[in-house]
């Protein structure tokens, strides 16, 4: 199985979409744009998305158990024909991404084929670096470049 683990802030959003979105009045804080991106990486390797935003303390595999943000992101996806597989666990506020990963992928070891990180935080990734997609927060979050990069590393 391919695995997308996937950021929202500063992916899935930018400075610049929080800054049109709030000017046109758009409560929504996700720019379908590029979910839509996420899917054409979806599209084109089958991988499957495990979510890694701190947002993911909301979300849950169980509808019922979704908090707004949660819900929130169902819905996102799911207009774009995704749905999101897992979440990496929550070990403590100050716990690392990349151990958060390292975790889930160890519990996961015999089912992983590959897998990217998209994320918008630079450091910290260490021995996964070579698997990371960084997106710029100051521009659009997930971009074409980005979306190109992540069917490489997938396939």
């Amino acid at each position: 199985m391919k695995i997308i683990f996937l950021d929202v802030d500063g992916v899935l959003n930018s400075e610049k979409y929080k800054t049109e979105s709030s000017a046109n009045c758009d409560n929504g804080y996700i720019d379908l744009s590029r979910v839509k991106l996420v899917a054409d990486i979806v599209n084109a390797t089958n991988a499957k998305i495990v979510l890694i935003s701190s947002l993911r303390v909301d979300w849950d595999k169980s509808l019922e158990l979704c908090g707004n943000d949660g819900k929130y992101i169902n819905k996102c996806f799911a207009e774009n024909g995704l749905s999101i597989m897992d979440k990496t666990p929550y070990i403590s506020f100050f716990t690392a991404r990349k151990k958060e990963i390292t975790f889930w992928l160890s519990s996961h070891q015999n089912e992983v084929e590959s897998f990217v990180i998209i994320d918008d935080m630079l450091d910290g990734w260490e021995e996964l670096n070579s698997r990371v997609v960084n997106t710029n927060p100051n521009g659009y979050g997930l971009e074409e470049e980005h979306v190109k990069k992540a069917i490489e590393l997938l396939k």
